[in-house]
């Protein structure tokens, strides 16, 4: 005579989560678990119209579902197909004819017995562009409220989530809703606010709280996870919020939020009634012995009194500065921050600096430090007068080509000390793969002169080369140096004068022949131009830890000669021969291409070592379409009557297009 056996299980609020698949699979499971000695003592025969045996086997399966095929794998378990058997009509019924619950404020309600007129969806979404949230609300009569919210602060996906979640019920408690279906498909937002997990981050608890007050403003109301494609409006305008983009469509509505929800208490207080600050509920405890409802709670809120006392109705905490520190609210604080570091006693210190004075001064609250660090990162004062950044904004883009004498860097030296005939400044040509260097002296910065100089020293001597890098001086940007650029096919590119290093070749090479002039100009400094030729020859002739070869050898094929040799007779000029100089001029003409190409892979090399130690010490800056910022002053637009004292910086500036790579278009 056989047994009958069976098993039932009621779903967690987790587990009524689960896909289908899941959830068979979960039956199987607990029944393996009750039932164990009988899966051990046979084979067993699992009946279903689901294919459990191909979803445990597939190897990209979930982490639980994997969990369960390994614990299923040790029994003799045989799936097939299900027949037409009266036993299996019972299962059939239940499992599809129970309708799941969710525990909504404290009560089990059932899904298909209530439904809500007013509906909000929400989700939120940041990326490395920017962060932002979109909301949706349904409104009894069949009408729409949708939102994008653009962050303008930085924010992790929970915590957009959250603003989202809170600019939500904001809206439906202004448009009178008094219950409220949500959907969410942030697990962790749903999941926290239900009490179903625990939020241990500062951030995330001050959400949450912030959350629960707007929801218990509300009758009822039910907060549900759905899929993302359940929630593609709300998906749709977030994504759309946190895109770097400048102009919004007309028919949806945009709002910029400057700093997080929960720095907002006054404007909270003002839209929904006052605010209670953490400083109730201690006081509440110290005064009364009132706890909250929560057991979790009221043992937190024991362990945290015991560290406050009240004096003259006054909570204060036992400090390690101070004795005592009156503990304050938000609206206080931000005063007392404010007053220390700007105040007349004020002297602009930073966060941490900041955080410690007010301490020390004998005032506390929970989020003292981080409030410190965001009243003096705003600060504008502060701001310009910060010392300039040295510290790279991106990666090193290095300038590299495959040919000699195709990329020529053209930039000025001076003022400098008058010369013989009247020169004050000096002209410099590089090329950029022999490291050739052409130089003259100038009496005066004309664009003749400048176009006199390329055609003599570059055009006429090697060749038409394929660009030209400048700066963006009048010299070079003139209309007559344009034709001349045009008129031979040149490649004519323009550095910032406020960043000179995109013609960073050429200024290294301005600095080598400065200082060289130093050293042989002791004394008569106004013979700089006589000595400019002989600089520039030793230039010439020493080789270059880029290449590894001389700048003279990468563009004749060999060595030159130099004094040294024929004052102290090297071998090179006592050995002199004719015939065989003219035979060893071919072989090093014919070896010469190899040298370049030997020479353009240690340059390569040497290249990437400089990058990978410039790269070391990047701090990536990047801005979005709408962010205000603030321009270093140039030398020409600082404020000479201020002298010393005077900005550093200048702005605020709105950031309206982008220019290129890291760079942006600025207007007032």
């Amino acid at each position: 005579m056989g047994t009958l056996h069976y098993t039932s299980k009621a779903l967690l609020p987790a587990e009524t989560r689960y896909s289908p698949a899941e959830k068979m699979a979960l039956a199987l499971i607990t029944a393996a678990r009750k039932l164990r000695p009988y899966f051990q003592a046979h084979k067993i025969g699992v009946y279903t119209n689901c294919p459990l045996k191909l979803i445990l086997q597939k190897p990209e399966v979930s982490g639980r579902l994997m969990k369960w095929a390994i614990e299923l794998s040790e029994f003799d378990v045989e799936y097939l197909p299900r027949t037409a058997i009266k036993a299996q009509a019972v299962a059939d019924f239940v499992a599809e004819f129970t309708e799941p619950s969710i525990e909504v404020a404290g009560m089990m309600v059932e899904r298909s017995k209530k439904v809500f007129k007013w509906q909000l969806r929400v989700d939120g979404s940041s990326n490395t562009h920017g962060s932002g949230a979109g909301v949706v609300v349904s409104t009894p009569e069949g009408d729409s409220v949708e939102c994008a919210l653009h962050f303008d602060f930085k924010a992790t996906n929970n915590q957009a989530e959250y603003e989202a979640l809170i600019v939500g019920l904001k809206v439906c408690t202004i448009l009178g809703a008094d219950e409220v279906e949500i959907f969410n498909d942030s697990q962790v937002v749903v999941n926290q606010v239900l009490d179903e997990y625990q939020a241990r981050d500062e951030s995330m608890i001050t959400y949450l709280e912030l959350a629960n007050q707007l929801l218990e403003r509300f009758k009822e109301y039910r907060i549900v996870h759905v899929p993302r494609e359940e929630n593609e409006k709300a998906d749709a305008l977030a994504k759309l919020a946190s895109a770097t983009i400048n102009i919004w469509p007309k028919t949806i509505s945009m709002i910029r939020l400057q700093q997080p929800s929960i720095f907002k208490s006054k404007e909270v207080g003002a839209v929904f009634g006052e605010r209670d600050s953490w400083i109730t509920p201690i006081k509440e405890y110290l005064v009364n012995d009132v706890l909250p409802s929560d057991p979790l709670e009221a043992k937190r809120l024991k362990y945290r009194a015991t560290r406050y006392s009240i004096l003259n109705g006054e909570l204060y905490k036992r400090g390690y500065s101070r004795a005592l520190q009156r503990c304050v609210g938000p609206e206080e604080a931000e005063g007392i921050l404010r007053s220390i570091h700007s105040g007349n006693c004020g002297n602009h210190a930073g966060g941490v600096s900041l955080a410690h004075k007010t301490l020390r001064q004998g005032f506390y609250w929970p989020t003292l430090f981080a409030d410190a660090k965001r009243v003096a990162a705003r600060c504008e004062a502060c701001q310009k007068i910060a010392n300039n950044i040295r510290q790279p904004p991106k990666l090193l883009q290095s300038i590299t080509l495959p040919c000699p004498f195709a990329m020529w860097g053209i930039d000025l030296i001076g003022p400098m000390p008058t010369a013989t005939g009247g020169a004050k400044h000096a002209i410099v040509a590089m090329d950029y793969f022999t490291k050739w260097v052409e130089a003259e002296p100038l009496v005066h910065i004309t664009k003749a002169n400048t176009i006199s100089f390329v055609k003599k020293n570059i055009l006429y001597r090697f060749g038409i080369p394929n660009t030209i890098i400048t700066d963006n001086g009048t010299q070079f940007d003139g209309k007559k140096f344009r034709e001349l650029c045009d008129k031979y096919g040149i490649n004519n590119y323009y550095a910032s004068p406020a960043h000179p290093q995109t013609n960073g070749q050429t200024e290294a090479m301005n600095k080598i022949i400065k200082h060289n002039l130093k050293a042989k100009l002791v004394v008569k400094k106004g013979s700089w131009a006589d000595k400019l030729p002989q600089v520039l020859w030793a230039y010439r002739t020493t080789e270059r830890g880029s290449t590894g070869e001389t700048p003279y050898s990468m563009a004749y094929g060999t060595e030159a000669v130099i004094p040294v040799e024929t004052s102290f007779s090297s071998p090179r000029v006592q050995l002199f021969q004719t015939e065989l100089n003219i035979d060893m001029l071919k072989c090093g003409l014919d070896e010469l291409e190899e040298r370049r190409e030997r020479a353009q892979i240690r340059n390569t090399v040497y290249q990437h070592r400089v990058a990978k130690y410039y790269n070391s010490h990047v701090r990536e800056r990047r801005f979005s379409l709408g962010d205000l910022v603030l321009k270093r002053v140039n030398p020409g637009t600082r404020d000479k009557a201020a002298g010393s004292l005077a900005d550093k910086w200048e702005g605020p500036y709105q950031v309206t297009g982008i220019a290129g790579h890291e760079a942006y278009r600025i207007t007032r």
